[in-house]
Parts: structure tokens; sequence; C-alpha cells
């Protein structure tokens, strides 16, 4: 060691033991997690909405465990509307006043209140939502905005600190200041799948405690950066258990274009499907290395048409070594027209490089007067939505009141048949459905999330 160092690290223990034990005490509580949060902290909002559910109310006999059922028959519900309010968090992402939060903070929202922790109270509107990945944009109008700093979710290093701040309870309406909590990266990649067609991918998951109201708050490193949206957590008892999940920022950064622009996330495809390497096809192949998939179908009509042959195996995306089909839905499922991916693939022993941009996915869903919202399914669209099944029609959605809806239809449901005629298409649904004669028998085959089920009724009007 140099004599320069010898004499700057006496310098610097006569500096440390000449500050007094308060002082000392003072410098080290202002570590690195209170100034992230101190960073972060001004760009963090309150969400409150106002919304409207219809409520079924039955008299107290139903509840009879030995009648309750018959006199159902005799007496329908009797269905209200009810005014309730929800609460939830967000971050200011410019100047302009782009807020971040999840799509189920804002479901359904008719009114949105905004309050900042200066407290500052803004009306918020929707700018655009994505229910399958679960965010959304809204926008406040206001000057002098605190704007919080995006990081990037790419660099993540499990273990490395991290921060949760939001409005858990709705205690930013009572106190402005938002709640912090610290905890580590326990993992990342993570995959869930949600409600419909809601699936959860690529998640960071964090012990910091996340609790209700925290959705749609940031998730910040000890750099005071943004790298995630708090988003939901698993719990047997309602609260936090150390068992938190966050959106990673760089999707959200992806996505925010296309809120600004469509109001929606527009859905790219590039039409390759795959399945796991098992021990067998590596034998056969004569494959040794532990990563990759195998391609099982490419579309014709997709960008990697021409290029890519059933039977290869594709290594790496952009870079990143792909072990399952789980981890090649993670780099696919949130894609953009236009978004260009790199495929390293083996064929046949030789190892090439190729490329292709994501296509639009077209749904052109159409409104039947038979009460539904409907399109037909193809490889795309049952890509987009997880389905079990490759062709039929989709139900995207049931009108209340409807024939579909007094058959017990749902969304999510795909038609299949009905009665003998088999359905590949809105069209044909059209024809089959014309053919039906009133007072007749109606049975509609449909897979139910990978189940089969089937509705029927007599007496068809």
């Amino acid at each position: 060691m140099s004599r320069t160092i010898y004499i700057f690290l006496a310098f610097l223990t006569i500096f440390i033991s000449s500050l007094r034990p308060e002082e000392s005490i003072t410098a080290s509580r202002r570590n690195a997690i209170v100034r992230a949060a101190e960073k972060a902290g001004p760009a963090v909002v309150s969400i409150s909405v106002i919304s409207t559910r219809v409520v079924a109310e039955r008299p107290s006999f139903f509840e009879d465990p030995f009648f309750g059922e018959f006199w159902k028959e005799f007496f329908p519900p009797r269905y209200y509307r009810e005014r309730v309010q929800s609460l939830g968090s967000g971050f200011i992402i410019d100047e302009e006043g782009h807020i971040v939060t999840n799509e189920h903070v804002v479901k359904g929202a008719e009114k949105i209140k905004v309050t900042l922790s200066d407290g500052r109270v803004f009306d918020g509107q929707i700018v655009g939502t994505d229910e399958r990945r679960d965010l959304a944009l809204l926008k406040i109008e206001g000057k002098d905005l605190p704007v919080a700093e995006l990081g990037n979710s790419d660099s993540l290093l499990i273990g490395e600190w991290v921060i949760a701040i939001g409005n858990p309870f709705g205690y930013m309406l009572e106190d402005l200041e938002p709640t912090v909590t610290v905890g580590v990266v326990s993992a990342l990649h993570r995959t869930f799948k949600g409600r419909g067609e809601r699936i959860y991918r690529d998640m960071i998951q964090t012990d910091a405690a996340i609790n209700p109201g925290n959705s749609g708050g940031p998730l910040v490193n000890s750099l005071g950066q943004v790298i995630g949206v708090n988003t939901f957590i698993i719990t047997s008892s309602g609260g936090s258990e150390g068992i938190g999940f966050a959106i990673p920022i760089n999707l959200v950064k992806k996505f925010v274009p296309e809120f600004e622009k469509y109001g929606k996330v527009r859905e790219g495809y590039l039409g390759v499907m795959v399945q796991n390497l098992t021990d067998e096809i590596r034998e056969g192949l004569g494959y040794g290395k532990t990563w990759g998939v195998a391609v099982t179908a490419v579309d014709e009509e997709g960008p990697f048409a021409g290029k890519l042959s059933v039977g290869g195996i594709i290594e790496e995306v952009n870079g990143r070594k792909i072990y399952n089909e789980g981890e090649w839905e993670d780099v696919t499922y949130a894609l953009i027209p236009g978004e260009e991916k790199e495929l390293l693939v083996n064929h046949e022993g030789r190892e090439i490089r190729l490329s292709g941009k994501a296509s639009l996915i077209e749904e052109n869903p159409e409104d039947l007067e038979f009460g539904i919202l409907a399109v037909t399914v193809n490889n795309a669209i049952a890509r987009k939505y997880n389905l079990y099944v490759g062709k039929g029609v989709l139900v995207l959605k049931v009108r209340p009141g409807s024939r579909a809806y007094s058959l017990g239809l749902a969304r999510g449901d795909v038609i299949l048949k009905v009665n003998n005629t088999p359905v590949n298409d809105v069209e044909e649904l059209k024809k089959a459905l014309k053919k039906i004669k009133r007072g007749g028998l109606l049975r509609i085959y449909v897979d139910r999330f990978g189940t089969p089920f089937v509705v029927t009724t007599y007496g068809y009007r």
C-alpha cells in the first residue's frame, strides 16, 4: 500500500473520530434507502376510484339449507346498482402528467381523483389500459409536477435492496406522505395465471411488504429509480406475508407509447409454436445442450414463414437463452407490431441467426344479435388469449339480459359446435343460429378454459 493511501486513511480516521456521537449517528441514518425514498416519494400518488357494481338481493329464506333452492324458482333476485369507492397507487412518469398504475385499480372507473404528496388533488383521465398485462396510463393536468426516474428492470440482481412505495389502506387521503417498505429482489421471471385471459409473466418477486392500496405504486431500487409496478401478493391472511410481485418497468416503457397513440396495446405475433425438449428428443436429435425449445409449427402468414423450419431448436432470443416453453412465452407474450426479435436456431447441428418483425394480430370482433361480441379463432388469437383450442369462435363479451346470457355462455368460451353443425368462424356461427327453429332445441358445445362444456335450451326464440 502506498504512502499516499496511508496518509489518506489516517486523515479519514481523524475526521470520523472528531465527529460528535450524535453527528455520526445522523450521518449513518441517511443511508441509500432513505435517499432513494426521498427521491422517488414525491412522484407517488394516491388514486381514488368511484365505480358502480350490480348487487343481487334475495330474501333471507333463500339461505334455508332445505328449501332455499326451491324458493329460487319462484322469487328471482332483485338487482340494484351500488356506487363503491376503491383505492390504489400510481406514479408520475413525465411533466405532462402521465401516471402509471394497474388496470385493476381503475377498472370500471366513473370518476378518478388523484392526490399528490404535496396535497394537490386532480381529476384523472384514462389514456389507455391493457387488461391482459394489468397496466393502465392516466393523465392529470397540472404544473410543476414531480416526476419519477425510470430504471432498467433487465439489470436487476437477486438479493439487491428494493423499496415498495404506495398508499396502503388509503393512508394518503389522511396523511399525505406515502408509505415506504423495504425488502430485496427475491426472484425474477415469475409467471402466474390470472383471471380470464390475464396472465402475469416475467414478474419481479420481492419480500418488501405490499398491502391493499399499494397496487400500482412503484417498486424502487437503491438509486431511487422505478424498476417495477407493485401489482399483487400471495397471502393466506389478506395482508402481506413477504411474497409480493411487480411488473417490470421495461414492459411499462414499451407500452406507454402504445397507450398514448392507440389507447390500448396492439398485439404482435411471431407465428412460431414450440415445445420443451425431453431427454428422448435431445438424444434423437443428437443435441447435447441443456437449453433450447423445439419448433413444432410455423404460421404461413407469420414473420418467420419461409425462414424457420419445424424441427429446428431455438436456443436464444435476442441473446437470452431459452430453457423451456415458459421462457419462450416470457419473451414473446408482450410483443408489439414491428418489434424485432433475433433467434439463434440450431438446425440439424448448424447454428443460424434469423430475424423477424412481429406482425399485427387483427381481431375485427363482431357484435351478434345473439348477445355476444365474438371473434374467429386462429393461431394468433389462440396465442393471445391462451386458448386450449386453435379453431372456433371466441366469446369476448356477453351482453347482460341477452339470449346468450340466459344460456350461461361466458367470456372466454370458445364455441365449437351448434347442435350437430361444426363452427369454424363467426359467419358459420351466424348461419348455424339462423337454422334453429323458433321453439326448437339449441345445444352449444364450447371449450371453457380447456374443459368441454355444453349449454342447452329448449324453446329457443
